[in-house]
Order: C-alpha cells, then sequence, then structure tokens
C-alpha cells in the first residue's frame, strides 16, 4: 500500500477504501477487519501530521504519543498536532457514519475551522478564517437545504454557538452574492438544548426500527464517544443512548396534544410505528438571520 501512494494525503480513494474496509468488517462481524481500516486511517494521519512515511521513525512517534496520553487528563490542553490528531480521529468517526449512507470523501468537507483551539471557551470567528472557507463551500455545492444546530451559547459544547454564527455570517454573504431561488434552513437540536414544540415547524416520527439503527450506527461509529469524558446531567452513557430519550419524551409530549389515538388508530404505517419524535425548525434565510440574532442578543446581552 505505501508502494502504491495509498497514504498519500490527497489520496480520496484511499481515504474512502479505509471506511469501505471497516464498514465491511462491521458487517462481517469482524473485529480484524475493522481494526485494520481503523489502522489505516491512523496511519494516514500520522504520516500528514509528522510529514514522514519511514515506518521505523513512525514507529518512534507512535511511542511518543502513548507516553504523552498516559501523562494526560481529560479536560488539560494538548500541544497543537495532538489537538490536530484529535481532530483527525473524529473526522473519521463522521466519515464512518456518512458511509452507512452511501457518502465518501468526495462528498464530505472537514473545513477544520480556526476558532476550535481546545480551549474551554473558543474564540470569536473570523471573517477571514472561518467564514470565508465555508463560503466558498457553499458558492461550490450550491446549497438548497442548510442544517445547523440552534444551540444558545452556553447550553453545551461553545463550539455549536460558534458554528452557528459562523453559518449564519456565511449564509448571508452566500444569499446576497448568489441570489439562490430555493433555500432552505433547517435547525435542530438534540442532547444539549431542546425546543418546545410551539417553536419547531416540522415533527418527524421515530420507529423502534429506526431508534435501533442509530444507536448501532453511533456504537459503530463513534468510538471515542462511547463513554464520553464530559457526559451530558441527564445521564452518564452514550450520546445515543440520551437522543433516544429525547426522542420519547418528545413523543409523548405530541401523543398528549394529539390523544393517543391520533397514532395508535392512524391509517398510516408510519404513525402507528412511532415512538420517538425528531423536532425541526425549517426556515427561510431571512427567518434564521432573525432567530441568529435572537440568540445572540440573549447570550451576548446585545442590545
Amino acid at each position: 500500500l505505501m508502494e502504491e501512494g495509498y497514504f498519500e494525503p490527497n489520496n480520496e480513494s484511499g481515504r474512502n477504501r479505509d471506511v469501505y474496509q471497516f464498514l465491511d468488517g462491521v458487517a462481517a462481524h469482524s473485529k480484524h477487519m475493522q481494526q485494520e481500516g481503523e489502522a489505516r486511517r491512523l496511519l494516514r494521519n500520522l504520516i500528514f501530521i509528522f510529514e514522514e512515511n519511514d515506518l521505523s521513525q513512525l514507529r518512534n512517534r507512535i511511542s511518543e504519543l502513548i507516553l504523552y496520553f498516559k501523562s494526560q487528563y481529560p479536560g488539560k490542553k494538548d500541544l497543537p498536532y495532538i489537538q490536530q490528531l484529535k481532530g483527525m480521529l473524529r473526522e473519521w468517526e463522521s466519515d464512518l457514519k456518512w458511509g452507512h449512507l452511501g457518502f465518501n470523501a468526495f462528498h464530505v468537507h472537514h473545513l477544520r475551522l480556526g476558532f476550535y483551539k481546545g480551549e474551554i471557551f473558543t474564540e470569536t470567528p473570523r471573517m477571514d478564517r472561518d467564514v470565508a472557507p465555508l463560503l466558498a463551500l457553499m458558492q461550490q455545492v450550491k446549497p438548497t437545504i442548510v442544517t445547523v444546530a440552534l444551540d444558545p451559547e452556553g447550553s453545551g459544547p461553545d463550539t455549536h454557538y460558534k458554528v452557528l454564527q459562523t453559518v449564519s455570517q456565511a449564509l448571508r454573504i452566500y444569499q446576497e452574492e448568489e441570489k439562490p431561488n430555493k433555500l432552505e434552513v433547517w435547525g435542530y437540536r438534540n442532547v444539549w438544548y431542546r425546543f418546545h414544540p410551539s417553536e419547531v415547524t416540522t415533527l418527524i416520527p421515530v420507529s423502534l426500527n429506526s431508534m435501533a439503527v442509530m444507536e448501532a450506527a453511533f456504537e459503530t461509529c463513534f468510538g471515542s464517544q462511547r463513554e464520553a469524558s464530559f457526559p451530558s446531567y441527564e445521564l452518564d452513557g452514550p450520546f445515543s443512548r440520551l437522543s433516544r430519550k429525547i426522542l420519547v419524551e418528545q413523543y409523548q409530549d405530541i401523543k398528549c396534544c394529539l390523544g393517543r389515538e391520533f397514532f395508535n388508530e392512524s391509517k398510516h404505517l408510519r404513525l402507528r410505528a412511532s415512538h420517538g419524535m425528531v423536532y425541526l425548525k425549517k426556515m427561510t434565510p431571512d427567518e434564521f438571520f432573525q432567530t441568529s440574532r435572537e440568540l445572540k442578543k440573549s447570550t451576548e446581552n446585545i442590545e
């Protein structure tokens, strides 16, 4: 593989093969195949970070990393290249998630925005460093739907709110320059903050089958989050379990409003099979900008 250039940083076909190798192992219940896929991606990342493809030198680097991690504790700020390595691990986990649905490296873009540096409080997004790359991606993709977490600052990871503001700025410029005819923003919330039913525009029924798929995918893909260092106060367990708990609670709220007969006696199989509910807030760009401003005012005490 080394001789073939498999681990070259720009070899997107090789990156896809990492994912396929791992997911083939999931399908076959083969830990060996999964570990090989994971090892390929880790080696690829180490070659990229250390700019070194000599295996003997990389073994020395791996020994250094093992000693480093033994001396660390959750929450301690890492060295910049360690932060990058951890970020690439999360990118790998996201690639596995998208791989479940058939998307690969040609479809998924990890922008590595500069405001996130591992601090407790992240920096304010900057136009040149953070907004510009996202704007360039929008101009390339020309989206008709943009999804974003509508989490206020302080409700969970600070990055969620900073991403919201970055998306808002990039989308505002994109709309002014491109004037798209059809563009919708889907706001969602999950484990850190929740919608009141009156705030949402769309309710999506979730079956037991879908919940099982979600939990299995989470368990398969997000190895670094199965036992989170900083779990939610609501549940000391996998985030997929907490997400399922929230889906069920939201379903119970809607069932209380509409009555059990609405679901149990519905003509639609999807409604009869539902035991959870996803809340979405669909917005026009202008409505999204207004929501973003309101969140900014409420969290930053801006008049």
